[in-house]
């Protein structure tokens, strides 16, 4: 379960989404540092200014990404002079991930923008992490997700179900346990 964990990262890239001031990011980590310590990575546990100061140069990095991503084939071709290889999928990709999804639905729900909820399209949340169908697979680390981040998942009017059961077309309404 240690995956599932917050890194400095995760958080950057969710507060960073929430496009807020510079005050309302520093309230928001600390908020997160109090409420969610068990969820955040062990080394970040004890240690508040590490956790703080690692988020804050990871949000760094974000707004500063797309003129790195630019450089990147100077660099590359610089390091092939020297016969060293870097592997551009790790150093200009998108963050696009399924748990992502799940932490940045928790922070948001609990510290964002007021709402007690996320609702989304099954179909639509397949479609934006790359997958076609539900697989066993898939639906087990969904559930797993879910549990791990204390979060349920109910129909339009509050009727809870289960992930396996629900139609593609469906709206999704996720909310903290």
């Amino acid at each position: 379960m240690r995956e599932l964990c917050y890194s400095a990262l995760d958080i950057a890239i969710i507060v960073n989404s929430m496009q807020l001031g510079c005050r309302h990011e520093s309230r928001i980590l600390d908020l997160i540092w109090k409420g969610e310590k068990e969820l955040l990575a062990i080394s970040y546990r004890t240690n508040q200014r590490k956790f703080i100061l690692d988020t804050f140069y990871w949000m760094q990095y974000l707004y500063d990404k797309p003129a790195i991503d630019k450089e990147f084939p100077v660099i590359q071709k610089d390091m092939s002079h020297i016969n060293r290889d870097l592997n551009a999928d790790l150093l200009i990709s998108d963050f696009s991930d399924l748990d992502l999804f799940f932490k940045s639905m928790r922070i948001r729900i609990l510290y964002g923008n007021g709402n007690n909820y996320v609702r989304i399209k099954l179909r639509t949340l397949l479609k934006q992490y790359g997958y076609k169908r539900r697989s066993q697979l898939l639906l087990q680390h969904i559930n797993r997700c879910m549990q791990f981040y204390r979060l349920e998942l109910a129909l339009r009017g509050g009727v809870y179900c289960s992930i396996e059961d629900v139609e593609l077309d469906r709206m999704l309404i996720f909310r903290v346990v």
